[in-house]
């Protein structure tokens, strides 16, 4: 042991320090050249002793080692020890397939045709060239201008001045066997025709309310009746007003309004500004009432 340590400056110092020895420097003034002090030969003894006696492991560590010379076992009993070096030798083994570049096609450049250069006719103190968009054809100017006079002499002639108050203090109007021969009379066995000619014409209304009134009008004259569909303020499954009860002209219109009324005190208010029954039915009596004035 000692003749290995010798080979190396580390094991030489080892060795003189087992024979009691050591390298130390002088004080400050002195002279700088190292000398050696003899050590105690306890240290050189332990030092050698750590050396060729190692601490025990502790039990940790010792599973630890135990654990991978089982693994180590293992992987040897199923071939796999040299597994990893066999894989890198397979890979380098094969050789990849040569990749051939792909050939640029250049692109034909169009052809641009310059347009004219733009110069400035007011600079050169010249007449401004103007040609007018279709906007200002004079032609169709004329045209919008004929459309909207016979739209404005069609409005006029077709519109009426006919007023009906809804009566706040009466609840019920049944018509007179008279009234109703004329309603009928007048009618010519077309009801949804006439009450559509009436909103259209008559008593005009935006396209989206004149949709909406003929919409629940025809679905009470239908006798298919009229349910709140809301999903937030909907009427309970079932509930309908007048279902299966056929509408017309010649029923009493206030005490269909006052039946409506219930409906909603009862099911659920109408959320939609009184479009669900109000409105249609207050179209339904003026309808009603212009046919007996006119």
């Amino acid at each position: 042991r000692l003749v290995l340590l010798s080979q190396s400056p580390i094991g030489i110092a080892l060795v003189l320090a087992c024979f009691g020895f050591d390298f130390r420097h002088k004080q400050k003034g002195e002279d700088h050249k190292r000398t050696l002090s003899p050590l105690p030969a306890l240290t050189a003894y332990s030092i050698i002793n750590t050396m060729t006696n190692p601490t025990p492991l502790s039990p940790y560590e010792q599973a630890r080692l135990d654990k991978i010379k089982r693994n180590q076992e293992r992987l040897a009993s199923l071939g796999l020890v040299d597994a990893k070096k066999r894989v890198r030798s397979a890979a380098r083994g094969q050789r990849r397939q040569p990749v051939t570049p792909r050939k640029r096609t250049l692109r034909k450049k169009r052809a641009i045709t310059p347009s004219p250069p733009r110069s400035s006719r007011r600079l050169k103190r010249k007449p401004v060239q103007y040609t007018p968009l279709m906007d200002d054809d004079e032609a169709l100017r004329e045209a919008r201008k004929k459309f909207k006079v016979v739209k404005k002499m069609i409005k006029t002639t077709t519109s009426s001045n006919f007023r009906c108050e809804i009566p706040t203090d009466v609840w019920s109007s049944p018509l007179t066997v008279a009234q109703k021969a004329l309603i009928g009379k007048k009618m010519e066995g077309d009801f949804l025709g006439k009450f559509e000619d009436y909103v259209t014409e008559v008593d005009t209304l935006s396209e989206q309310n004149r949709r909406n009134v003929l919409r629940q009008i025809t679905k009470l004259a239908m006798g298919e009746g009229i349910r709140y569909e809301s999903k937030a303020y909907g009427w309970p499954e079932g509930c309908y007003f007048l279902k299966g009860t056929k509408v017309g002209p010649t029923n009493d219109v206030l005490k269909l309004i006052e039946i409506g009324q219930q409906c909603e005190d009862e099911w659920g208010r109408d959320h939609g500004n009184g479009w669900l029954l109000s409105h249609p039915l207050k179209k339904l009596y003026q309808f009603q009432q212009y046919l007996l004035h006119d």
